[in-house]
């Protein structure tokens, strides 16, 4: 329950001032509907003359608006009284209209606020965040469970209120009318709390499981649609629906129970509000019978009975709605409590470019037993390249991931210019060691909107000028749109070497003194790979270079290479003394036919 509140809170910050003034105006849309009540009392005990025998409230109403002219002047002016009825029916509908807009903007607002707040709480957490959870689930998360709450906020939240306030006058005014009466009415509604209580816990099992089972859909949808390709290409979609159908029918099996409950506590809880309304008929009929109370108090008396046990009902009604709420708040809460990645913290000097690797060694925390990078010594000077090479799985990319700090070293220490990287901002890291992935990610915007992510106040000259470097300004200037031209979701209008030679235009356009190319020339020619590196060479001359891959022509131009194995460093040198060496990179450069180039 505690995370109810929590996040209640979280949702209500910054726009209390709304909030409260929707309660406010429901506060007094709950006045208007009491005193439209007791108006119609008036009018019957009118016409039947028996304002003598009025109770304390209708009789202050009576006076109120006969202004001192006494009850014969209502007894001959029941239209005047009706007058009055219309008039406060008006004002009731303006206060209620009025409330509705106030609660309609506390929604907008309330929900762009916790909206606002997920997001940027999602952008800030750390990698392995992202790594250790299911898209489906924060998808479920951010949309699902968000609405549920906003829904608890805004309308049931309100539903109680106005429930208890209704509740409150009712049950006043009916102990003023009669104290009987009252407590007929109100004899089976603690057992109908009581009832809603026990269903809390069931209904809070099965809405999470059926939030559980839809984040599996919402995850299975973002695979395949990831994957699309893959499955295109094996002639999956078959496999993929059945595992869908599968997927919904779980979905449907456990979403069937809990709208089951909600269906079974509504029909079942109706039985006591039907329940208390006989009884109240039964024993107001009686009183008036034995004189005890008058015709008109007997209207009025069924009118409020009414005012009293349906909202109890429907507040009865939230309790069972409460516990999708707690679940849905416990996982808006369980996200909102990761811890953020601190990325201001540090110093904020400006790397220069050189870069050495202590005795690094990590491994990722769901496989402790494997080192990923083991014992890794190295160092590259400021300006020079560095091409690291490996098979599959050596460790090559995650040494990139650890340069970045997305991970930190279980052991040894990576230092910049000489200072140790877990005393540098985070932010400065990132913005100073641009970044070319093996399968970059494009955002559907023009091209030139694309290349300007990492930079975006570049002139248009810039962009040329990184353009030419990637040597995709040709390609770019052929469509017919030039810049402007629109990328599809995810790059999909181009081609693979286009889409890696525009993430890499990307990257040089802030000029960062480090530059790492992770396998990310791999989709063009040996020709393109080479017109890019020369121009590298001559463009980002000052830049230091870590080019990771599986090319000797790549990486046989580099003034350090690595070939690592298994998390380790198994040779470190030049192209041409790795050959003469005969090991591993020779062997790789023999099946490449680079040898004769070294000798």
């Amino acid at each position: 329950m505690g995370n109810v509140f929590k996040t209640a809170k979280t949702m209500v910050k910054g726009n209390l001032a709304v909030y409260i003034w929707s309660f406010v105006f429901q506060f007094l849309m709950c006045v208007a509907t009491v005193f439209s009540s007791f108006l119609t009392s008036v009018l019957v005990d009118a016409y039947m003359h028996q304002l003598d025998r009025a109770a304390y409230l209708e009789r202050w109403v009576a006076d109120l608006i006969a202004m001192g002219q006494g009850d014969e002047f209502l007894y001959t002016h029941l239209d005047y009284i009706a007058f009055w009825i219309l008039g406060a029916t008006a004002v009731t509908v303006v206060v209620a209209f009025i409330r509705h807009v106030l609660r309609a903007r506390a929604a907008s607002r309330i929900n762009k606020h916790i909206q606002d707040v997920v997001y940027a709480h999602l952008l800030s957490l750390p990698f392995r965040y992202y790594k250790e959870t299911k898209p489906g689930d924060l998808i479920q998360t951010a949309t699902t469970d968000l609405d549920t709450m906003r829904k608890f906020m805004i309308m049931q939240a309100s539903m109680v209120l106005y429930a208890l306030w209704m509740s409150i006058f009712s049950a006043i005014i009916l102990f003023q009318i009669s104290w009987e009466l009252a407590v007929a009415s109100l004899i089976l509604m603690p057992p109908l709390f009581i009832y809603s209580f026990f269903f809390i816990k069931k209904v809070r099992r099965a809405y999470r499981a059926a939030d559980d089972a839809e984040a599996q859909i919402v995850d299975r949808i973002n695979d395949n649609l990831n994957g699309v390709r893959v499955i295109k290409a094996f002639s999956a979609e078959r496999k993929e629906i059945d595992l869908f159908e599968k997927d919904l029918q779980a979905y449907r099996k456990v979403s069937k129970y809990d709208r089951w409950l909600e269906s079974f506590f509504f029909s079942t809880s109706d039985i006591f509000i039907f329940a208390s309304r006989s009884i109240a008929v039964i024993v107001g009929v009686y009183l008036c019978y034995v004189g005890k109370i008058s015709g008109g108090a007997v209207a009025i008396s069924f009118t409020f009975v009414n005012m009293m046990v349906w909202p109890l009902r429907s507040a009865a009604q939230t309790l069972s709605a409460f516990g999708q709420t707690m679940t849905a708040a416990d996982r808006i809460q369980l996200l909102l409590n990761a811890k953020s990645e601190d990325t201001h913290s540090g110093s904020k000097v400006p790397l220069k470019g050189q870069i050495s690797f202590s005795h690094v060694s990590f491994h990722y925390p769901d496989e402790p037993e494997v080192e990923i990078v083991e014992d890794v010594s190295f160092d590259v000077k400021a300006g020079s390249t560095l091409a690291i090479m490996g098979k599959t799985g050596s460790g090559k990319s995650t040494l990139y991931a650890l340069l970045t700090r997305l991970y930190e070293p279980d052991e040894g220490t990576i230092s910049f210019d000489g200072i140790d990287g877990k005393d540098i901002a985070k932010d400065v890291l990132r913005r100073d060691i641009a970044s070319v992935l093996q399968d970059p990610f494009l955002f559907s915007r023009s091209i030139e909107d694309n290349i300007k992510i990492t930079r975006p106040d570049a002139s248009h000259e810039s962009v040329l000028n990184v353009a030419r470097i990637a040597d995709i300004d040709t390609a770019i200037e052929g469509f017919e749109k030039g810049y402007e031209t629109p990328v599809g979701e995810k790059g999909v209008t181009l081609s693979g070497g286009q889409k890696q030679r525009l993430a890499i235009a990307r990257a040089l356009l802030p000029g960062a003194p480090i530059v790492v190319f992770d396998d990310s020339l791999s989709a063009v020619d040996a020709a393109t790979d080479l017109a890019i590196r020369t121009r590298l060479e001559k463009e980002a001359k000052g830049a230091t270079k870590i080019l990771i891959t599986h090319r000797i022509n790549t990486a046989k131009d580099a003034d350090l290479i690595l070939m690592m194995d298994q998390g380790r460093i198994a040779e470190m040198g030049t192209h041409q003394q790795l050959v003469q060496r005969n090991g591993l990179y020779a062997e790789i450069a023999k099946i490449q036919g680079n040898v004769k180039e070294a000798l």
